[in-house]
């Protein structure tokens, strides 16, 4: 596979955003391993039971009928919890919420506001934890990194249409992360939210139809062409994956699509916008 280098802005406007959390935070439920670098890189904070003795486990769960998302955190029974909270980077806290006497679990919210279910942000944020002769901060950071190992007609793979394009991604950051929307030549594409890629592991995303062979759905020509196809994976807190693949039409009988050569990663260059 080929890379080329553009420019392009790292960030997701609000609404942008909250339309993702609409259609696919199913496919992050029980996610865990949340810390990373929010501008898509390996940041150098690991999870937060890496870095506590007092934290057993966290994990991202999907609560209130699919609508919001909520960061479940364990401690160990060796100590008396009283609250934990949220920190935003830029000092705010998010959320916050109390152990009752003898418990060791609790959910945070990680979408804000009863209609809009605003998302945390991206950022380097703090998880606090406070207790009996317990109180420690530690890095919470949401977002990973991943890159494009193949792209593979659905013919080829189990977890895709026949009609439909695959692009297999691996995970090269330090956590799990999943992604929310497909988009071809910039317009949104239905896809189905797809499983949680663990760092080091590959997962398939399924771009519907592009390889559909309905006259229709065929490129205006009067024999054969190729087409370059610029396709994105977007996630919720890691920067898209954008690639061109390129496709060859062949109308002489009725219409046949495949794919012609290799695909071509674009690598992004982020930005620094206010938004």
């Amino acid at each position: 596979m080929t890379k080329q280098d553009i420019l392009r802005n790292s960030s997701i406007d609000r609404r942008t955003v909250l339309g993702l959390l609409s259609g696919s935070l199913a496919a992050l439920a029980g996610c865990s391993g949340l810390s990373d670098s929010s501008d898509g890189g390996d940041g150098s904070a690991g999870p937060p039971e890496e870095q506590s003795d007092y934290i057993e486990e966290t994990s991202i769960e999907i609560v209130e009928n699919g609508r919001q998302l909520a960061l479940e955190v364990a401690v160990t029974d060796e100590i008396e919890p009283s609250s934990v909270s949220i920190i935003t980077e830029s000092g705010r806290e998010f959320v916050s919420d109390y152990f009752s006497p003898g418990e060791t679990r609790t959910r945070l919210s990680l979408t804000e506001g009863e209609d809009s279910n605003e998302p945390l942000p991206p950022g380097q944020h703090t998880l606090y934890l406070r207790g009996d002769d317990v109180e420690t901060k530690l890095p919470l950071e949401l977002g990973t990194s991943f890159e494009v190992e193949e792209v593979v007609p659905g013919t080829e793979h189990e977890e895709v249409g026949d009609d439909s394009l695959g692009v297999v991604l691996r995970n090269v950051g330090q956590r799990t992360g999943a992604a929310v929307r497909t988009i071809v030549n910039g317009e949104n594409k239905d896809s189905d939210p797809f499983a949680p890629i663990k760092p080091d592991e590959t997962g398939i995303v399924e771009f519907k139809f592009l390889l559909n062979d309905r006259v229709a759905n065929c490129a205006k020509v009067e024999q054969t062409t190729e087409r370059a196809e610029e396709l994105t994976v977007e996630f919720l807190w890691s920067n898209p994956v954008v690639l061109t693949q390129t496709i060859s039409y062949d109308n002489s009988k009725g219409c046949k699509k495949s794919l012609a050569g290799t695909p071509e990663e674009i690598t992004e260059k982020s930005t620094e916008t206010e938004t």
